[in-house]
């Protein structure tokens, strides 16, 4: 698709306007249900109502962690204290704490060694996979050595609010972060042998109240909505994470309001809470109590984090799925001169709409290349693919306006708003799918490869190709509807539109459309990982047949996929001239 600029609306995008915003948001240390963070939300609720907006205020039960305390006391062979931090959602330690072996275990990912009973040390970040395979392991805690600083974190897997299912995959064992500095000397000791130690975390973790604010105005065409979202909770005061991005919103939304007779659909603002501190628990209700309207009305998902840091001048590492990515893309290089690679959504970051089939785009979007690290440690876990990731206060004290550097919010904003006013006004929807079946294809073909003795999957690959085939024809056919034509554009857009609902699920969720995934990494095509572990089973052994039939089970899914699509795309063939199959 060709990007329609709107350069007069871009130039209203106010310097001042966005940095009295940051200002009101950033003053406040915004936990998750606290008293600032709710002075917080009755801002932006002011702001949008002011803007002319619809505006929806809702609170909810959610399972919070608040940290405290923690520190590790060495005991033998010589004596040392090492004082940190520990996670939302990990639990206290008794109050005598936990005392054990001390053992290092690298980046913590694979284990060679015999850890029951004993305390870990990890390099990096708090990392929910990680402490979870640690307690797997039998760990009975976990050290996990940051950079220069300490950085806030959650180690729950557990994606928004538990169910009777997952309640029990809350973590177990406690957890404290110490600095490099800190670590360089534990590790010093590891290496002496004997270490024994007593780990004492403190945290209050317990069901609180939240709030989630949204703000919509309609469109004049299509009653459908993109939503656009942003979490409000913080650590500390949180000016980059994420009052930078609740200020863009308020921005867009101001700009979007005064323009709204150019919306064909409309735009519909959410600002989350539990999002630090209740793993995505605000998105996560609200795709629960809300999954009607959004599977029958959101055509997309735009999250924002983390924008307008200094230093931030790379944009090639921001995530989008397939389908968008060279939507995406163009704005980008039209706003910034910069190609946009695009990178595959981690398990992160208010995701909490892909079971739907919402395809989904950006989270962060300008972060700092890696020569920003230089001389520096850096936070693996932070940072994204040939990036050098959002900036050393991430998650620190440090996080406070003087981070922001203001001509780069504007700049992130104004790339905001030109993507937004493009998925609302453009009259047919810019997501090209064969790309996202292309991504599938590929995935699918290596399952076969893998699972060959034990599971064919030879139709459903060549299901695939035919698949793509016939959206190729349906995107050549797209080049003749005559976008004056509303009935005829809001059929091609439902068909767009129920595309996404088949395939995104498919390649980006194992629990589908009403549950919600873990927060772990999922690869492409998650619902069929398991052939790698199929692959290394002997062929006819009871294992074996269990696993294929799992997985035999989970290949009709993709089944029911395809043919979905193919009825919906011949369908809509027949209103563009096509030929279909």
């Amino acid at each position: 698709m060709k990007v329609i600029d709107y350069p007069e609306v871009l130039s209203e995008v106010s310097k001042s306007s966005l940095l009295s915003h940051l200002e009101q948001i950033a003053k406040w240390v915004r936990l998750s249900g606290s008293e600032e963070e709710a002075r917080a939300f009755d801002y932006i609720k002011s702001k949008l109502i002011e803007y002319g907006y619809k505006v929806e205020e809702y609170r909810f039960e959610a399972l919070i962690g608040y940290p405290k305390s923690a520190r590790l006391d060495v005991l033998s062979p010589e004596s040392a204290v090492f004082n940190g931090i520990t996670a939302s959602l990990a639990p206290p330690t008794p109050k005598e704490g936990v005392l054990a072996e001390v053992v290092y275990v690298g980046r913590g990912d694979k284990y060679d060694q015999d850890v029951r009973g004993k305390i870990v040390v990890i390099d990096g970040l708090f990392n929910p996979r990680l402490a979870k395979l640690a307690e797997d392991n039998g760990a009975l805690g976990e050290v996990f050595i940051n950079d220069d600083y300490l950085h806030e974190g959650i180690v729950s897997t557990v994606w928004g609010v538990p169910t009777p299912e997952t309640v029990k995959l809350l973590p177990k064992a406690p957890c404290l972060a110490i600095t490099a500095q800190q670590g360089d000397k534990l590790l010093d000791m590891i290496r002496k042998g004997g270490v024994k130690a007593r780990l004492t975390t403190d945290s209050w973790i317990g069901w609180k109240k939240i709030p989630l604010l949204t703000g919509e105005i309609k469109g004049n065409v299509e009653d459908e909505f993109v939503l656009f979202s942003g979490h409000v909770d913080s650590w500390h005061y949180g000016a980059m994470d994420n009052g930078s991005a609740n200020s863009a919103m308020l921005e867009v939304a101001r700009i979007l309001g005064r323009h709204r007779e150019l919306l064909r659909r409309g735009l519909r603002l959410a600002f989350w809470s539990g999002h630090s501190h209740g793993r995505y628990a605000g998105s996560a209700w609200y795709a629960d109590e809300f999954w009607d309207d959004l599977y029958e009305r959101c055509i997309a998902h735009v999250n924002i984090d983390s924008v307008g840091g200094k230093g931030a001048t790379l944009f090639s590492a921001a995530y989008v799925m397939s389908e968008a990515k060279d939507f995406a893309s163009k704005i980008v290089e039209h706003m910034v001169g910069e190609r946009l690679n695009g990178v595959r959504f981690s398990r992160a970051g208010d995701q909490s709409f892909w079971g739907i089939g919402i395809t989904s785009i950006f989270m962060s979007l300008s972060e700092q290349p890696l020569k920003a690290l230089e001389g520096k440690k850096a936070p693996s876990f932070l940072l994204a693919p040939h990036s050098g990731g959002l900036g050393w206060w991430w998650h620190t004290a440090e996080d406070t306006i003087d981070k922001i550097d203001p001509e780069f919010l504007v700049r992130d904003t104004r790339v905001y708003l030109l993507l937004l006013l493009n998925l609302c006004t453009t009259p047919i929807l810019p997501f090209d799918y064969r790309a996202t079946l292309d991504e599938i294809g590929k995935s699918l073909s290596e399952a076969h490869k893998l699972a060959a003795e034990h599971l064919d999957l030879a139709s459903l690959v060549k299901r695939a190709d035919s698949v793509q085939r016939l959206l190729e024809e349906f995107y050549r056919n797209l080049s003749s509807v005559n976008v004056s034509d509303d009935k005829v554009v809001k059929e091609v857009n439902k068909c767009i539109k129920r595309i996404g609902r088949l395939l995104v699920p498919i390649n980006y969720s194992k629990v589908g459309p009403f549950d919600h995934d873990l927060a772990v990494p999922l690869p492409p095509l998650p619902i069929l990982d398991d052939v790698k572990s199929l692959a290394k089973m002997p062929k006819g052994s009871v294992e074996a047949h269990l696993l294929s039939t799992k997985l035999k089970r989970e290949s009709n899914r993709i089944a029911y996929a395809f043919i979905e699509v193919e009825r919906e795309v011949n369908s809509a063939l027949e209103r563009v001239g096509g030929k279909g199959v």
